[in-house]
């Protein structure tokens, strides 16, 4: 059986007109989602941001990148700039929402700026809620060199990418399932992510309590290789119960990542 508590809502879609955004938030724990996640990008000032992709489209169409923008512009660029929260607004919006009892699946998309992120989470009291999420393996050893005892979730591609996605992402490879600390700190303004054939091995998996990957590339054999040691399986997208219902039945999926309300509405 899939219940509420399996649904996490993607990036707050359909609850408001633009995902990431602190309406969407609202309305998602007003509805009683029980796990929202979110997305946090770093403008060129190191604030945080909440946005997915890298870069943007302003008022007049003109692309830029969130890492060459000081957060103090973004209004005044419009467009979609004009649409993003700062993460201290969204945190401090969840600190001020009554239902206290929704997870929260922070995606980290920038690597370096992980002191900064779990303040915010501390300074709000948010800490027992958090899991730390990111496709950038830097930031989730950095974080928890910060926090040991937090909880951390790696999203990677478990079959090789094709090129639509290679195109858009740099993409790494792990070696036998091990991805190594990474010897830069850094990473801003770039989309990536790692392709780990099979299930992952080594410290990373020490680290993680679960692993986020694509509906289309989910195994039976990779659920329960991770099952084994307690680490939990999400997969993404979903916008019907069709396809919930079949890949919970098949693959024994322990979390989904939902993008249509209506996924919400019929339960």
């Amino acid at each position: 059986m899939v219940a509420l508590s399996n649904l996490i809502s993607h990036r707050f879609r359909g609850f408001a007109p633009h995902e990431n955004t602190i309406d969407g938030l609202n309305a998602a724990l007003d509805f009683g989602v029980l796990q929202v996640e979110f997305d946090i990008r770093v403008a060129k000032c190191g604030t945080p941001m909440i946005y997915h992709d890298e870069a943007a489209l302003d008022k007049d169409g003109k692309l830029h990148y969130l890492c060459d923008v000081i957060a103090d512009d973004f209004t005044s660029l419009g467009g979609v700039f004009a649409h993003m929260p700062t993460a201290e607004d969204l945190f401090a919006a969840i600190r001020q929402h009554s239902r206290k009892e929704a997870k929260l699946l922070i995606d980290i998309k920038d690597a370096g700026f992980e002191t900064e992120i779990h303040a915010l989470v501390m300074l709000n009291r948010l800490a027992d809620r958090v899991v730390y999420v990111s496709w950038v393996p830097e930031t989730l050893y950095a974080m928890h060199d910060i926090a040991p005892d937090a909880k951390y979730c790696l999203s990677h591609w478990c079959q090789s990418p094709d090129a639509k996605t290679r195109q858009v992402h740099k993409v790494f490879e792990a070696k036998m399932g091990h991805i190594n600390r990474p010897r830069r700190k850094m990473v801003h303004g770039e989309r990536s992510g790692w392709f780990v054939d099979g299930p992952l091995r080594g410290e990373l998996r020490d680290i993680v309590s679960s692993v986020c990957v694509p509906q289309a590339m989910i195994s039976r054999a990779l659920v329960n290789d991770y099952h084994k040691d307690g680490i939990e399986v999400s997969t993404f997208s979903y916008i019907d119960w069709e396809h919930i219902r079949r890949h919970k039945e098949r693959f024994n999926i322990d979390t989904y990542f939902i993008d249509n309300k209506h996924v919400f509405d019929e339960m």
